[in-house]
């Protein structure tokens, strides 16, 4: 005989069993077209060390690999420790590849800087910022820029920029929003960069880049950006970027991929066997119950 507690105890070991097994990473091998190695990136994220983010460095790290992404760089606003402990924990477990970034909060400009190894100063012009960027062997990319920045993004700062978020969370809620990051973008020549903005709610990688890098290398990827070698998918499915790399990503299919059901299934079973067996555990008696043969 089991007490009704002793099952609760089951139940919820098989809920957190589930939950473990939909939280495992998906393996996915290397994806080459047209020559290239294309690597599906964040440049954008947060995380809660330092920064206003819900996840540690280090967890920053492990969502990264349950969302498929092959590198992120952690950016902390005018700061930069949580990107060196998170990369340092990366590369301690094997798991993507981490850039040390820095998101430049100014009062009237955000700059993401990827690839940096000091802070980059915040009260500097945006042109100054990017200089200094390139000088650490760095890209800079506008973060979510929408019309109230663009005058601190100059000709002088447009000329320097490395690329610009053309896909971002706030153009799923934004009516104007996905119009004005096409509109900023089209003032220079700049990367289509996605980018998910990740904090804590909604998943990393939302919006991404894929990155068509000579090698999976942190030189490679930096250098792809630079050349504008990439690939984003925007908020209805539009795509953005080099138009012979748009045109090879569509006619491929793979960057397109939905995530695989039986996640969706194991994270939902987990949810109801967790909240089954906690209340058992909590409110369950010592009675016993035979189990018939």
């Amino acid at each position: 005989m089991l007490s009704p507690r002793a099952i609760s105890f089951a139940v919820l070991a098989a809920g957190v069993a589930a939950g473990t097994a939909a939280d495992r990473p998906h393996a996915h091998a290397p994806i080459e077209i047209g020559g290239y190695r294309v690597l599906a990136a964040d440049f954008h994220t947060h995380s809660s060390t330092w920064s206003d983010g819900a996840l540690t460095p280090w967890g920053l790290v492990l969502e990264a690999e349950r969302q498929g992404l092959d590198a992120i760089a952690i950016t902390g606003h005018n700061q930069i420790s949580d990107a060196q402990l998170g990369r340092w924990f990366s590369r301690r477990i094997g798991g993507p590849t981490v850039f040390v970034g820095q998101e430049i909060l100014a009062p009237h400009h955000h700059v993401i800087a990827v690839g940096i190894d000091r802070l980059v100063d915040w009260r500097l012009s945006v042109a100054d910022q990017i200089d200094d960027v390139h000088r650490q062997g760095g890209i800079a990319i506008a973060a979510h820029p929408l019309p109230s920045f663009w005058p601190s993004f100059d000709q002088a700062a447009m000329q320097r920029l490395d690329g610009a978020e053309i896909c971002h969370p706030l153009v799923f809620v934004l009516e104007t929003g996905q119009r004005d990051l096409e509109r900023f973008a089209a003032r220079g020549s700049v990367a289509a960069i996605g980018s998910s903005d990740y904090h804590g709610p909604g998943p990393m990688g939302l919006c991404r880049t894929y990155v068509f890098a000579s090698d999976a290398s942190e030189s490679g990827i930096l250098d792809a950006v630079r050349a504008h070698r990439t690939v984003v998918f925007g908020a209805h499915g539009q795509a953005y970027g080099d138009p012979a790399l748009v045109t090879l990503a569509m006619n491929d299919g793979r960057l397109r991929g939905a995530p695989a059901p039986t996640s969706r299934w194991l994270n939902l079973a987990s949810q109801i066997l967790g909240v089954l067996g906690m209340f058992g555990v909590i409110v369950g008696g010592d009675r016993r119950v035979r189990l018939s043969a």
